[in-house]
């Protein structure tokens, strides 16, 4: 049965590494415009290993977490903060990213012991790194949207049982031509999964055809006098007149 929780959080991400005061910030900055202007969605977040705060001592907000909340939300006419009093590793933060908007991709500043393709900015060549900047950010968006490419035609399971550990790795192999997308051993016959909307059929390639069935029998499962291994499924919704 497909977890679907564990489904959150599947953007495409990109590291950006290097050492301290290498230009990580000068570059995220920068890609985040060219991304833009190719119309994408872009989340950023910057990762630092010093004790600060953007909440200050005295503040209203402070003065909340001093006195027990462990949440608190900062709300002006111009912006919302959130300020969760607890440290959260990159899949939680993935999930709160996930939950707070539709992105198209997300960027990592630092964070560089974190399983994620990475963007280099000091030549060290460290573990992960698909790319290293040599000031063409062309270059680099280009093999940012040809890694996005690959990554979407993956279903995004992290299942494991193509040999690599995430999807992440498995589209590097396939981004520097180790391997094919057809390796991904989580495939589903498109043919045998039919969706019809307003009595039109609309074609299914594999990846959704695959996530529709695996679903629909995962959520059937759970309901009392069905195991979700039936043969054949069929549903119906139709909208009310009212």
């Amino acid at each position: 049965m497909i977890d679907l929780d564990s489904m959150k959080g599947k953007i495409p991400k990109f590291g950006i590494i290097g050492r301290s005061e290498s230009g990580k910030t000068d570059l995220i900055c920068k890609l985040i415009e060219k991304l833009k202007g190719r119309n994408y969605n872009v989340a950023s977040i910057k990762h630092t290993r010093g004790e600060f705060s953007i909440d200050s001592e005295g503040k209203d907000t402070w003065k909340h977490s001093k006195a027990g909340s462990e949440l608190v939300v900062f709300s002006t006419p111009k912006e919302s903060d959130f300020l969760l009093k607890e440290s959260l590793g990159l899949n939680d933060l993935l999930s709160y990213v996930d939950c707070l908007g539709d992105y198209d991709i997300l960027l990592v500043e630092g964070m560089k012991k974190e399983n994620l393709p990475k963007i280099e900015v000091d030549g060290k060549n460290r573990k992960g790194t698909f790319i290293q900047y040599d000031d063409n950010l062309d270059d680099i968006v280009d093999s940012i949207e040809e890694w996005i490419k690959i990554y979407e035609q993956l279903p995004g399971l992290d299942c494991g049982e193509c040999g690599f550990e995430d999807c992440d790795e498995m589209t590097e192999a396939i981004f520097r031509g180790e391997n094919e997308v057809e390796d991904c051993t989580v495939q589903k016959d498109a043919e045998d999964v039919e969706l019809y909307v307003d009595g039109e059929k609309i074609q299914l390639d594999n990846f959704p055809a695959e996530i529709l069935e695996k679903t629909l029998r995962g959520m059937l499962s759970s309901l009392k006098g069905i195991d979700g291994e039936e043969k054949d499924i069929e549903i119906s919704i139709s909208e009310s007149d009212q």
